[in-house]
């Protein structure tokens, strides 16, 4: 659980974001809805200690300041994909070594692959040798080896065509299920978020709304 109280957030002398008391289950698939420049991104920066030092209002897993081991437990996943200029398998050699991963490595990458279709050939390419398409699995892919607890994807369907969209949606419900892995989704595309969400969230005016068991978009 993450619980955030009291929560504001100020840039350029706007008041981005407002927040007074807000509970996220980091068990579930939540959504977060809301107009371009509400401060989706800047609330999913904040969640991963990106933007100032939030600690006496952001509790994560009952405790207000996270050790290295516990912040590893949030992975934030950027819209476009950001690989090292080294092959691919060495990129996931990186991140899970950054996260403190020393056993099952290889069962982690071949697992990751698997979940987004990729062929383990593509462990031996470059970014520059792969297409837009598979620069953006290989990069969910390496987020999902690290199996953190909680993930934080920042418009994730912005770049995909129709098929990798679903591919991804599939992937988040299997995630899901197989280790209860939660997810928090940043986005306003409707067909990516329908039928995904555990709970719904609107960001608008700097506070956010909770929604559950209705439809947002009728």
């Amino acid at each position: 659980m993450i619980e955030i109280s009291n929560l504001f957030f100020n840039y350029q002398n706007k008041e981005v974001l407002k927040i007074k008391n807000l509970k996220l289950d980091t068990s579930k698939i939540s959504i977060l809805m809301g107009a371009n420049g509400s401060g989706k991104s800047t609330f999913l920066r904040i969640l991963k200690f990106l933007e100032g030092d939030f600690s006496k209002n952001i509790s994560y897993f009952g405790n207000f300041k996270p050790n290295n081991k516990q912040k590893r437990e949030i992975y934030l996943l950027f819209p476009e994909p950001i690989l090292l200029n080294r092959s691919v398998r060495a990129n996931f050699l990186f991140t899970l070594k950054t996260y403190g991963i020393k056993e099952d490595i290889e069962e982690r990458i071949k697992e990751s692959l698997m979940f987004l279709n990729l062929d383990e050939s593509l462990l031996s390419k470059h970014p520059n040798e792969l297409s837009s398409g598979q620069s953006q699995k290989i990069a969910f892919a390496i987020a999902l080896s690290v199996r953190a607890k909680y993930y934080l994807l920042d418009e994730p369907s912005a770049f995909l065509d129709k098929n990798t969209t679903l591919l991804f949606k599939k992937t988040i419900l299997k995630m899901h299920e197989n280790f209860n892995t939660g997810f928090l989704i940043a986005s306003h595309d409707k067909h990516f978020l329908d039928s995904l969400a555990q709970k719904k969230l609107y960001l608008h005016s700097g506070e956010i709304l909770e929604f559950e068991n209705t439809n947002v978009f009728e």
